[in-house]
């Protein structure tokens, strides 16, 4: 279980996952609060929108490598399912974060007289 210290590698792992999602919490939420067109343009908003797809990635290989590290098949299942799903869920939102991008820059050359 989670303690308040870093005296094994089970409580680091937990940590790094507990930060993780967090994080990748706290960005959503501040994503949530912009509009699209505003999440694809450069700057902090971008890098946020980025932290909401590194962090899962992040957080369910910490998570897996706790559940290795106790020896809990549930939860290896459990955590590989969960990682098969970021694996196939963050580069579709990927792809289509860029074809959003890719679209309205075409339409903004269109318009440009």
């Amino acid at each position: 279980m989670l303690t308040f210290g870093f005296s094994t590698l089970i409580d680091f792992l937990s940590w790094i996952a507990a930060f993780a999602i967090g994080l990748k919490v706290t960005a959503t939420l501040f994503v949530l609060i912009v509009n699209k067109d505003m999440r694809d343009q450069p700057g902090w908003r971008s890098a946020l929108w980025w932290v909401t797809k590194i962090t899962p990635i992040v957080a369910v290989s910490c998570l897996i490598c706790v559940a290795l590290l106790q020896r809990d098949t549930g939860l290896v299942w459990f955590y590989c399912a969960a990682g098969l799903f970021v694996v196939v869920a963050v580069p579709l939102k990927i792809r289509q974060r860029r074809n959003r991008i890719a679209a309205r820059l075409a339409h903004e050359r269109l318009a440009q007289p």
